[in-house]
């Protein structure tokens, strides 16, 4: 493994930074099922089968709220909803702050979610002032990933050079994208994050499937780094 010639480095933020067992997404997901149920007057087993379906079609939740224009939704009403959560179980992770802070070049989060709900985590997991910037859902019009606009919007804002960049993710379906523009692609395994619907495990799980044509798959994001 050679990243000699790597000068920026992209993370995505939920279960990238931190894994699915802490429970962060679940509590979002949660959070998108009660919004859509009470905006749209609709019991919550509807609303969980809207919310996944837009999910699939869209790239978020959101995108397939916004699409569907009789929904009447208002972007950062749900944005604020969703993420108002508790982060408790998160810990500080000395050993990932360090290793990020030795990183040469420079470092950025390219989340679908707020730059809000960003700058909580990495206090909370104590990453903060590593990053030069937060790309949120908002910085890229409400296009999210997987979508290519929203990587395009990204490296414009950044001004970084995809072909010297290298991109973390959770969600293989989000790497291809990047990929295509000349970023070296790392897929990092985790477990389904939100297992609290055996239906959605089965219907979902393609989601994070390992079957992704990145330049790394792995399982310990310190240890990738630190063997560069």
């Amino acid at each position: 493994m050679d990243l000699s010639s790597i000068e920026s480095w992209v993370f995505d933020l939920d279960n990238t930074l931190y894994p699915p067992e802490e429970k962060i997404f679940d509590q979002i997901d949660r959070k998108m099922t009660s919004f859509i149920s009470e905006h749209l007057k609709i019991d919550k087993n509807e609303a969980f089968n809207i919310q996944k379906n837009y999910f699939l079609e869209y790239g978020t939740t959101l995108a397939g709220l916004m699409h569907d224009r009789e929904n009447n939704v208002d972007p950062d009403e749900f944005l604020k909803f969703v993420h108002d959560i508790e982060l408790q179980s998160l810990n500080s992770d000395p050993e990932l702050r360090n290793t990020i802070l030795g990183l040469p070049g420079t470092k950025f989060i390219f989340t679908n979610g707020t730059t809000a709900h960003a700058e909580s985590v990495l206090k909370k997991l104590e990453l903060e002032n590593i990053f030069e910037s937060i790309f949120d859902i908002r910085a890229a019009n409400y296009i999210p990933k997987p979508n290519l606009e929203a990587y395009n919007l990204f490296i414009k804002s950044t001004n970084i050079n995809p072909h010297s960049s290298i991109m973390f993710e959770d969600m293989g379906r989000n790497l291809p994208p990047a990929k295509s523009l000349g970023m070296t692609t790392v897929l990092i395994k985790r477990n389904i994050p939100n297992s609290r619907n055996v239906l959605q495990e089965k219907k979902y799980a393609n989601l994070w499937s390992q079957d992704v044509d990145a330049d790394y798959i792995i399982d310990d994001l310190v240890k990738f780094l630190n063997n560069r």
